[in-house]
């Protein structure tokens, strides 16, 4: 029975390793070369495991996301952020949701439709650099496991802020999982060059969310 129970955890050690080195790779390649999380993973966007740690309607009270408010999703995947906007907006509110992928934002569109809420979502195949919306068009931004995979994060940056209005917000949240992960560090000195001003964070077992301010 010891050799049977050594037998397993010697196996449980490897699988640990492998995953561990497996990690490693990923955030090494994602630094030297920042890239969007590929479509083939997208499931795991909404994994129940992942939902346990990660809580859109509390990021977006956090982010003071209400009625009739316009709110950007940059980055928005499945959609998983985004409808939860949709519903807090409500009927006379609106939510832009932006991805690169276009298979990511085809998701995003049958999700808001299984929800009902298409009628208050807006969907933009982009990238961060050159957002298709007008200046000062949004009370609050979020960017939610996706500022790490973006190259130049100070364009970035500063595209959001030409988009919210004076005083809005940008709440930013990353996971420890997540191979593109940005330390909440690095996230507030790029935001601060930018323009933004912190106003709240948060850690939690799976990661962190924090909140920033426009200062226009």
């Amino acid at each position: 029975m010891a050799t049977i129970i050594d037998a397993l955890a010697n196996m449980a050690l490897m699988a640990l390793g492998t995953a561990a080195g497996f990690q490693v790779t990923l955030r090494a390649q994602q630094n030297l070369q920042p890239h969007p999380l590929p479509r083939q993973f997208a499931p795991l966007l909404e994994h129940p495991l992942r939902l346990e740690y990660l809580d859109p309607p509390r990021i977006l009270d956090m982010a003071g996301v209400g009625a009739d408010m316009t709110v950007l999703d940059l980055g928005c995947g499945t959609g998983l952020f985004t409808r939860a906007a949709a519903h807090m907006v409500g009927a006379g509110g609106r939510v832009h949701a932006v991805d690169l992928q276009a298979a990511m934002l085809a998701q995003t569109a049958t999700s808001v439709e299984a929800e009902a809420v298409q009628a208050r979502v807006s969907l933009h195949h982009c990238g961060a650099y050159d957002l298709p919306l007008p200046d000062d068009a949004v009370d609050a931004a979020l960017v939610i496991a996706t500022l790490g995979e973006i190259p130049d994060k100070p364009a970035a940056l500063n595209e959001l802020r030409r988009v919210l209005l004076p005083g809005g917000r940008l709440a930013v949240a990353d996971e420890w999982l997540n191979p593109a992960f940005m330390r909440l560090g690095v996230v507030r000195r790029c935001a601060e060059d930018a323009g933004f001003r912190i106003l709240h964070r948060v850690h939690t077992l799976g990661g962190y969310s924090a909140l920033f301010i426009n200062d226009k």
